[in-house]
């Protein structure tokens, strides 16, 4: 081969070169998936990721000017509402029924928590998790009424209500989660309409295929229509592994309340990845004094 040839040839090897980087470029660019690899990758990761346990609670502590006799004010409450918090330790906690106030009392004596609420301030449900544990990938909300975009009521409930959520990702495994909170209105026909509601709402998060927990004060018994329709379209009731609960979960054998028989606090999960493991009422360490006009709820999760 000439010199001339040799030259010429080189030249067409690093103008094929080029051409194929330039090629590739466009390609990660058009078709992103492409470049990253098979798509079979992430199902492998997954495959190899390790589950986790979720200490979850649920917790209507009372606003803090009500009180009387048999539920005492805040004041005389809030250490032992503390002391059973740390006792259970929860990596996520549900309350309602706190106003600001109580969320910065509740945050000062809980330290670790990061605490989650509709953004103008409306604090009737408001979530906790540990900083340290999760982190913070999305959040929202949606208000319980004919006009959820926007802060309102409108189903027959004088107070407006709120479905607060957060997604979180495990930060030792990556497992990635949804978390909902909610206070349910006490009036009826409300609670039919805000399940109703929180049925559609809840559509788009069940197609992601992510795991879902959904928990909070729905003043929903298993009397009414409400709940059946809460524990639909593969919704179910962390309940149902205690060994107090009937094969349906529809029963009251173990109250949330104090005044009263009923079981209207709950916590409900969405997803084959979730096994309850565990289901309890949680008592004051005082038997004189009551946490609340509710007691906690508690449920341990394993996430697969």
């Amino acid at each position: 081969m000439t010199k001339a040839a040799m030259t010429d040839r080189k030249r067409r090897t690093t103008a094929g070169k080029l051409l194929g980087l330039l090629l590739t470029a466009c390609l990660a660019l058009l078709w992103p998936d492409a470049w990253l690899g098979p798509v079979t990758q992430p199902r492998a990761a997954a495959a190899e990721r390790q589950p986790i346990e979720l200490d979850v609670v649920t917790f209507n502590v009372l606003v803090d000017f009500a009180g009387n006799k048999k539920f005492p004010p805040w004041k005389k409450r809030r250490g032992l509402c503390v002391e059973v918090l740390r006792r259970v330790d929860p990596e996520l906690i549900g309350f309602q029924e706190t106003l600001p106030r109580q969320v910065q009392y509740l945050l000062k004596h809980l330290p670790g928590y990061t605490a989650i609420h509709e953004p103008g301030g409306y604090t009737d449900a408001t979530i906790f998790y540990k900083t340290d544990l999760f982190e913070l990938l999305d959040k929202g909300h949606w208000w319980l009424s004919p006009t959820p975009e926007k802060r309102s009521t409108g189903f027959g409930n004088f107070l407006p209500r709120v479905v607060v959520w957060v997604k979180l990702r495990d930060r030792a495994t990556g497992t990635t989660f949804y978390f909902f909170n909610t206070h349910f209105d006490n009036t009826r026909p409300s609670q039919s309409k805000m399940a109703a509601l929180c049925q559609q709402k809840l559509g788009p998060f069940m197609q992601t295929g992510l795991p879902l927990i959904f928990v909070g004060d729905f003043n929903t018994d298993q009397t009414r229509g409400d709940y059946p329709r809460l524990t639909s379209n593969g919704w179910r009731d962390a309940y149902l592994v205690s060994e107090h609960a009937s094969p349906d979960g529809r029963d009251d054998n173990i109250s949330t309340v104090a005044d009263g028989h009923k079981r209207i606090d709950h916590i409900f999960y969405y997803g084959q990845q979730i096994t309850p493991l565990k289901w309890e009422r949680v008592e004051s360490p005082d038997p004189e004094t009551l946490l609340s006009d509710h007691y906690p709820v508690y449920a341990r999760l394993r996430i697969e």
